[in-house]
């Protein structure tokens, strides 16, 4: 028996291209040992490595290659070699992205204790029937092929969790092909104009991304996906959004831009970004250096430091794909402009726009990342990372993570502030979440503060339309809900023991609770922002006690009603 946890050449047999974890077998025959070995000395060369990403700036995986040589045959031969030898038999992790490969053999069926599969960016139309054995199976990847359907036969697997079939040519999910054990479901990029009634089944559904399709409505039976936390529904042929999806009872996170239930609102927002004073500015005048690496870079474009009327900018240089994985690039900036012009000081600001050539973007306010120079220029920092395969729809934070309460009370309140302003001109940011928030950490003579950024998946919706309007700010207060939530329970150690810190978050906790179960009405929560605006006075004046409870809880007194 030879393991390759143990045995370094024996894990290189195991992988040509492929990055194979906890493999194991037994090689019963002296022979069989021969030929591995000889197949060892083939493919161990010196090897590189790259990136492969799937869906939005979360699934990356990373994998060693073994370049082909004119000495050797390419990667699709060599795993299909393996493969039919039995060196793979056992794996638990294989990455086959970009091997070229046509189609899988039948005897892809033996990889039996499979566990995750990345087959993306090949030339795939089907699966064969044996993929039905990969019992184990929980996470698989066909980003960038050529499938027309979802493959029946993924409907089988008993333990399928997460699936992508982002950027094919799809056309048809047929009802069997949909596991009812999917959690994490992304067709991004496809061309699908109907959804199986099947999809219903999925009950353990939580994210589901469908955004860049054709479909013209949505099946009743997605009202059963009670776990549905977050949906990516931009760039369809929607005519209505029923209630029934704006209702469901977990969902936090939607995205609906680019359809035609919201186009005319779209276009009365366009009016009002096109008149609002955000001058259009050269690109010349930006002083942006583009050899130079871009600050960050996202679905929709990259973001690079400039300069514009003596002072540092971030400029926001959009792709010209007309398709992002939560929208398109002109609701966005749409969306930024108008929350150029709100009050409130929690949204990141447009200051300017440009147009070069087929590109076009956004002057914003530069916010200092790096190590802090002076109180003029505070260090900003991300407040999360984005959802990890594990946590699904939920940031992750450091292990180590904690904030103070003036910390905590700056970020509630400025967020809080920025969702109430946006929300009064129609504005749904749809990806309200730590890692789209900056925040100042406190420090001696530098006050905590927050910024709200990334406007990728907001639509625009008609405040007048009062019931839908209370229905759509309910999605959006269940994610602040979760925010407040991820930051109480990071409350800096010790914290705790001051009695009248213990009232205050309570105090949140169950403002918490309230948006998370829609208790909290668009008209209520200005209220309990006002209220955390003066908890936030009163703790910068070092003068928290129970007078101070007694003005916070006459301002927002409904959050103290009966609760979950």
């Amino acid at each position: 028996r030879v393991s390759a946890s143990s045995s370094r050449a024996h894990a290189r047999t195991l992988s040509s291209r492929a990055r194979i974890r906890g493999a194991r077998r037994h090689l019963r025959r002296p022979i069989a040992l021969a030929v591995a070995v000889a197949l060892a000395v083939v493919v161990a060369r010196v090897v590189r490595s790259r990136s492969v990403v799937d869906s939005d700036r979360v699934a990356t995986m990373t994998r060693d290659i073994a370049p082909a040589t004119a000495a050797d045959d390419d990667a699709a031969a060599r795993f299909i070699r393996e493969l039919e030898s039995g060196a793979l038999d056992g794996v638990t992790t294989l990455d086959i992205a970009g091997f070229g490969l046509e189609s899988l053999p039948e005897s892809f069926g033996r990889l039996s204790r499979l566990e995750t599969l990345n087959a993306a960016k090949n030339k795939l139309t089907s699966l064969p029937a044996s993929f039905a054995k990969l019992t184990n199976l929980r996470t698989a990847f066909f980003l960038g092929n050529a499938f027309e359907e979802v493959p029946e036969v993924l409907g089988e697997l008993p333990n399928l969790f997460m699936l992508s079939f982002k950027s094919n040519a799809l056309r048809a999910v047929p009802e069997r092909s949909l596991a009812p054990t999917l959690v994490w479901l992304i067709l991004t990029d496809n061309k699908i104009e109907h959804l199986p009634v099947s999809i219903g089944k999925c009950v353990g559904m939580r994210k589901l991304m469908l955004a860049g399709n054709a479909l013209t409505a949505l099946p009743h039976s997605m009202g059963d996906l009670v776990n549905l936390e977050l949906v990516r529904l931009a760039d369809n042929q929607l005519k209505t959004f029923p209630n029934w999806l704006i209702k469901l009872q977990k969902l936090a996170w939607l995205a609906v831009a680019a359809n035609p239930a919201t186009n005319e609102s779209a276009t009365r927002a366009k009016s009002q970004a096109d008149a609002a004073n955000v001058p259009v500015v050269d690109w010349l005048e930006l002083g942006v250096d583009e050899d130079v690496p871009p600050l960050g870079r996202g679905a929709s474009g990259a973001v690079y430091e400039g300069a514009w009327n003596g002072k540092k900018v971030a400029v926001k240089v959009y792709s010209s794909a007309a398709k992002t994985s939560d929208g398109r690039p002109e609701d966005e900036m749409t969306a930024s402009v108008l929350a150029g012009t709100t009050e409130s000081s929690g949204v990141i600001k447009t200051i300017a726009r440009f147009t070069r050539g087929d590109s076009r973007g956004l002057v914003m306010e530069y916010l200092h990342q790096g190590p802090s120079s002076s109180a003029d220029e505070p260090q900003w920092k991300n407040l999360a990372d984005p959802p990890s395969f594990s946590t699904v729809t939920r940031d992750v934070y450091g292990t180590d993570v904690r904030f103070t309460v003036k910390e905590i009370l700056a970020i509630a309140h400025d967020i809080g502030g920025a969702l109430v302003d946006l929300h009064r001109r129609g504005v749904n940011h749809g990806d309200v979440y730590g890692h789209n928030i900056l925040y100042v950490p406190e420090s001696p003579g530098v006050n905590p503060r927050a910024k709200l950024g990334d406007f990728g998946a907001s639509f625009f919706y008609d405040v007048d339309h009062e019931a839908r309007a209370d229905l759509i700010f309910a999605t959006e207060l269940k994610a602040y809900g979760h925010l407040l939530t991820e930051l109480g329970c990071r409350l800096t150690p010790g914290a705790r023991n001051d009695q009248d810190v213990v009232t205050m978050f309570d105090f949140l906790r169950k403002l918490a609770s309230k948006c998370i179960d829609a208790q909290c009405s668009r008209a209520l929560f200005p209220s309990a922002i006002n209220a955390l605006g003066e908890y936030r006075r009163v703790v910068a004046e070092n003068a928290l006690h129970v007078d101070a409870h007694a003005r916070v809880l006459a301002l927002a007194p409904f959050v103290l009603l009966s609760h979950r």
